[in-house]
């Protein structure tokens, strides 16, 4: 998967429970009406859960569509938040460059698309890409190069969630 991917805003984290899902959800409603998809890529596997619909599978991945807009699940959340679609992906992280090319089947070429992993900006070159952390020593010691660091809470964000919009290509607005 190589080039720009001028729709896909990529969000991932210095640790766990730093924000990134709620911060997600909260440029999701922001941009609400844009037929936005969401994408939450984890590299640990769990147990299908009710509204889990299997697309595709390979070697160490897994790609589900989910379709429960009622669970406290982060997929559930983004389509409570205003996603159209979103799809739950289960990933091994060393299978994680090989099956990018799957992801590029099921994301939609011009509509928004905001995804959360913690290796994919390794791989594919979003229009946008977001650490967010509660640490800013953490920060400055990460070897991730994002475009922007969103300093959190956990709920509350630097900066907000309404300084990136979708027009044609995510941007930031300063």
């Amino acid at each position: 998967m190589t080039g720009i991917f001028k729709n896909v805003l990529l969000i991932s984290g210095t640790g766990r429970k730093v924000g990134k899902t709620s911060f997600a959800c909260q440029i999701i409603s922001k941009n609400k009406g844009l037929s936005l998809t969401a994408v939450k890529i984890s590299p640990h596997f769990h147990l299908p859960t009710n509204g889990l619909i299997k697309i595709d599978e390979g070697n160490g991945w897994i790609i589900s569509e989910e379709t429960n807009r009622h669970s406290k699940k982060d997929s559930s959340l983004f389509l409570q938040a205003g996603a159209i679609k979103c799809f739950y992906i289960q990933c091994e992280k060393e299978k994680l460059s090989t099956f990018a090319e799957n992801l590029k089947k099921i994301l939609p070429a011009n509509s928004p698309v905001i995804i959360e992993s913690a290796g994919l900006s390794e791989i594919i070159k979003p229009g946008i890409f977001l650490l967010i952390t509660n640490n800013i020593n953490k920060s400055k010691n990460n070897s991730l190069s994002p475009d922007q660091v969103i300093f959190s809470t956990g709920k509350k964000f630097i900066p907000n969630a309404e300084s990136f919009i979708f027009d044609n290509e995510w941007k930031q607005i300063k």
